[in-house]
């Protein structure tokens, strides 16, 4: 099967090239909000959807919401001048959702990254092995300095001095 771009296959029925006209208007509303609305606001708002002549804006917190209810009028207008029939607009707050959070590097000591090794080289391919394989990736270790959330178990010899 040869390769074929992307937008062939937007075209290949009527819902798909709806969808499109409808993402792209999206997509250029998106940046004639950003043109006219004030920058605070630009930045902390965006276009949501638009039907039937009515826009929907989602704000990231409700200080920018009530803002942006008070520039309704205005905003209107402004979209309707770069000829959008625009007749309503409705805002919401929608905070913006965030990236995963950065994966922390692990500390192991050299003993656990040598047994976790032998451990996942020991076992099949496996949802296991990959787990293993993937914690192993993620750990360092520095032999010359020691780990401070290292749990050290101690004993007491005869004369009461601590042996580990």
């Amino acid at each position: 099967m040869p390769a074929r771009k992307l937008g062939f296959y937007f075209d290949a029925t009527p819902a798909l090239q709806s969808l499109v006209r409808q993402a792209q208007r999206l997509i250029e509303m998106q940046q004639v909000f950003t043109e006219i609305a004030p920058e605070p606001l630009a930045q902390s708002g965006r276009v949501g959807q638009f039907a039937r002549s009515s826009l929907l804006l989602f704000a990231d917190n409700g200080a920018v919401a009530a803002k942006l209810k008070q520039l309704t009028p205005s905003l209107l207008v402004k979209f309707q001048k770069r000829g959008y029939e625009v007749t309503a607009i409705r805002v919401e707050v929608q905070p913006p959702s965030r990236p995963a959070p950065p994966r922390k590097k692990i500390r192991l000591s050299g003993k656990a990254t040598d047994h976790l090794r032998e451990l996942a080289a020991s076992l099949p391919a496996s949802p296991l092995r990959a787990a293993l394989e993937e914690l192993l990736a993620r750990a360092s270790y520095n032999k010359d300095q020691p780990l401070e959330q290292e749990q050290r178990h101690y004993h007491h010899g005869e004369n009461g001095e601590k042996l580990e």
